[in-house]
Formats: structure tokens, sequence, C-alpha cells
């Protein structure tokens, strides 16, 4: 029996992601990809596909949301239809683009959000924060045309969590 190779490595795309919300986690990110390398090595494509995608500059992309079975951290997304709390749209420090956004406090969640592609011997992780999935955001330059209305409709009623001080009008 051909059993398919699962070992990579992680690479980060841009570190910077990172940096974005590494005061979110409570666990360590490289502790958080080794308790996920046995769950993603299962949903990785064969390498001879990877390979392929790869050499036709095509991209294999992994969006998922992983539950721990403790805190890992804090998320930054709030269902602002819910409980009917303002937001608004702003820019976050150090950001080009406008999010949607609300004050309040971030609550701690057992989700981890991985977001990556893969490439031959390894997934490069794009981002990676606590919380759920989410589509890009809608003034994101890389958002298909084919994903905007489901953006648009997620981000209509979810805001990113912020304080004073983290973003600008």
């Amino acid at each position: 029996m051909n059993i398919p190779e699962k070992d990579f490595e992680w690479v980060w795309s841009d570190p910077s992601h990172l940096d974005a919300h590494i005061r979110d986690f409570l666990i360590h990110p490289s502790e958080l990809l080794d308790s996920i390398f046995e769950e993603v090595a299962e949903m990785k494509p064969e390498e001879g596909l990877i390979r392929e995608a790869f050499g036709k500059k095509r991209e294999i992309w992994l969006q998922q949301s992983f539950q721990i079975s403790e805190p890992v951290g804090k998320s930054g997304l709030k269902n602002v239809c819910e409980d009917d709390s303002s937001s608004f749209w702003g820019y976050r420090i150090g950001r080009s683009l406008p999010s949607h956004l609300c004050l309040g406090e971030k609550e701690l969640t057992k989700s981890l959000c991985l977001w990556g592609r893969w490439e031959p011997g390894k997934f490069v992780i794009h981002t990676m924060y606590p919380g759920q999935v989410a589509p890009r955001e809608i003034h994101d330059p890389e958002l298909p045309l084919k994903e905007l209305q489901d953006a648009i409709d997620f981000w209509r009623c979810h805001a990113i969590v912020v304080s004073e001080g983290e973003y600008t009008l």
C-alpha cells in the first residue's frame, strides 16, 4: 500500500501577520502549531498534486478553525448584530485598508484559525490567530470577486474588537 507523505515544515509567509495577533495568544504559537500538526497533515494533499499546482503557479489554500482543549487566547472578532453593538469603519494601526471595528473587550476562545497554502514540502502560513475562520475583509485587494458577496454578508455583522488608541478614523 502506498501511504502519502504527510511530513512538512511550517514556514511564515510574512511574520508581521503573527505580530499583529501575538498579544492575543495565551499559548505560544509554536506550541499550538505542534498540537495541530497531525490534524493538518491529514488535510495535506498528495505531494505530487502540490508540486503540479506549484509548477503551474496555482495555490492550494487551507483556511481552517481548530478546537483546542484549553483557551488559546482572546478572539478579536465580535458579532455586532447579535447584541446590537455599535460599530464603525476605521484603520487599525499599521494597516492601510479600512476595517469594520467595535470598541470592547476580547473574549477567551478555544478556537484557533490557521490560514495558509501548500508548497512542496511545506505549509506556508499566511496568518494564525485565536478565533474562528473569517473571510478576507471587503476592502482587501486580494479578495476574489466571486467571494465579495459572502465577505460583505459576514463583515456587515462582524467587527474586529479594538481599544482606544488601536485605530484611526
